[in-house]
């Protein structure tokens, strides 16, 4: 019943996209015609070319590429599967990354085939098929979970596992009754005592479940024989890392009878750890990892790394030639201090900085160590007489780090991360310190906006870290450079 359901609402949405396309294009056409009309009247100043749109026939191509090119792309993005567990935000997504792609093709069409139409048009064109592609699918989605919460168009599901993961499933089931999955039953595969469903039913009790918890199968005899009394569309495994032979069988058993299974990809229950399915080749993978993990935001990240790195070491230069010119005339040696630093996921690269000390400033760190005022694995140390005048000049507003930016550009380092590490201090980490290592270091962070050198306790680092990563997002690290800004002129905290 559900199938079909959803094949009628695919259906449905097949020929909605198709009415849409083409209504879509004959409002371009005539509205693009009717805004030219209307510029030449009264002088509006409209982004279209004065000319008038050549005959609708010449336009017939667009048409059909647009109509072949949309069926098959929402095909691909999954646009016709079912919306259940999808979000509002994905659906617009589909709608907008489609009409970009066709457009992109129509205008590769087009100039491969030297069409002398208008580029407007398809730009207008593309731009009403995207939004109403985007408005067709909320109205859709609105209407599903309005069906689904007075009780239409349910799934039944069994939730095999009495464990943490089972709560917090059923949990979020109940929260959500415009998904449309009704609980039936639990059951629990492993040892089937009768103070194993109690204590469950006590535990669900406890984190809030709210509805009736209804039947707790203990057992495998149980199960098989509550997928032959009820009509169940699904069976969801959850907390299963002890019962992996029987949730095997019971797979097999499902099979069987045509009814669905799903495996809780989050196996082993691992706090900040998440998990995802990828295929390689015909073969599933689950991939555990810690946040940020790899979001797409992570790419947009990089390209603002490179764009912004770029143009500040072009408007540095001159910035650049004067530090250089200082170096050289106020203390021997070389102007650049290259120093191999330990990068993401343990990658090693050579960090650049201004040289800020004497030419033998390592040579002479063995002597300083009993004067370190942090406690852990880092060097820190107020006046260091290693450190020169004009050196201590730089450090104080940050100006040895500048060099870092071709560190950025290259890929080395990124603008915001957790600061890179020298290799002898990862040796001395702790193997919780280590996933500091897990994101691309960075020129400024948490730690140099929050008191810099004044912080002495390296777990006090750490955690600031830890959180940084845990709590990433662009709109962090932008906040992060304007708050680097006044902490680096006003060269608080700095050594």
């Amino acid at each position: 019943m559900l199938k079909e359901n959803w094949r009628a609402i695919s259906r449905i949405e097949r020929i909605g996209d198709f009415c849409i396309i083409v209504a879509s294009f004959f409002i371009a056409y005539y509205g693009r015609d009717s805004l030219i009309y209307w510029n030449d009247q009264f002088q509006l100043q409209l982004p279209f070319e004065g000319e008038q749109l050549a005959p609708l026939r010449d336009y017939a191509l667009v048409l059909l590429v647009a109509l072949l090119s949309y069926g098959l792309l929402l095909q691909a993005m999954g646009a016709y599967t079912s919306m259940r567990l999808r979000s509002t935000g994905e659906l617009f997504g589909i709608a907008l990354s489609s009409s970009l792609l066709v457009f992109l093709g129509l205008a590769a069409t087009l100039f491969l085939l030297k069409l002398d139409l208008s580029r407007s048009f398809i730009a207008l064109f593309c731009f009403l098929v995207a939004l109403s592609l985007a408005a067709e699918r909320a109205v859709v989605l609105e209407f599903l979970r309005y069906w689904r919460k007075r009780g239409r168009n349910f799934r039944r599901v069994i939730i095999a596992g009495g464990g943490v993961q089972a709560r917090q499933l059923a949990l979020e089931i109940v929260s959500r009754p415009e998904l449309g999955i009704r609980i039936r039953a639990f059951a629990d595969l492993g040892e089937e005592t009768a103070g194993n469903g109690d204590a469950f039913r006590r535990q669900l009790l406890e984190a809030g479940f709210p509805h009736r918890i209804g039947r707790i199968l203990l057992g495998q005899t149980a199960l098989k024989s509550a997928l032959r009394r009820y009509a169940i569309d699904e069976v969801i495994f959850t907390d299963m890392l002890h019962v992996v032979p029987q949730v095997q069988e019971m797979i097999e058993v499902c099979a069987e009878q045509g009814i669905r299974t799903t495996i809780a990809a989050d196996l082993f229950s691992v706090g900040l750890v998440k998990s995802k399915m990828s295929y390689f080749g015909s073969m599933p993978l689950i991939h555990f990892e810690t946040p940020p993990g790899d979001r797409w935001e992570l790419s947009l990240k990089r390209l603002l790394d490179v764009v912004i790195s770029g143009i500040l070491l072009l408007f540095c230069l001159p910035i650049f030639l004067v530090i250089a010119l200082i170096l050289r005339i106020t203390s021997p040696g070389p102007i650049f201090f290259v120093q191999r630093r330990v990068g993401q996921n343990g990658r090693y690269f050579d960090l650049y900085k201004f040289r800020s000390m004497v030419m033998n400033a390592e040579e002479q760190l063995d002597e300083l160590r009993e004067q370190n005022e942090m406690e852990g694995p880092v060097f820190k140390m107020k006046d260091d007489p290693r450190i020169t005048r004009f050196g201590a000049f730089l450090r104080r507003f940050s100006l040895d780090e500048l060099p870092q930016l071709w560190n950025v550009f290259r890929g080395d380092m990124s603008l915001v991360g957790p600061r890179p590490p020298v290799p002898g201090e990862v040796n001395l980490y702790e193997r919780r310190d280590r996933r500091r290592l897990s994101m691309r270091p960075g020129i400024t962070c948490t730690w140099q906006v929050s008191g810099r050198n004044t912080i002495t306790h390296f777990e006090d680092w750490v955690k600031l870290d830890l959180e940084y990563i845990d709590n990433w997002s662009l709109q962090r690290d932008f906040v992060l450079l304007l708050r680097t800004i006044p902490a680096v002129l006003s060269g608080e905290g700095a050594r």
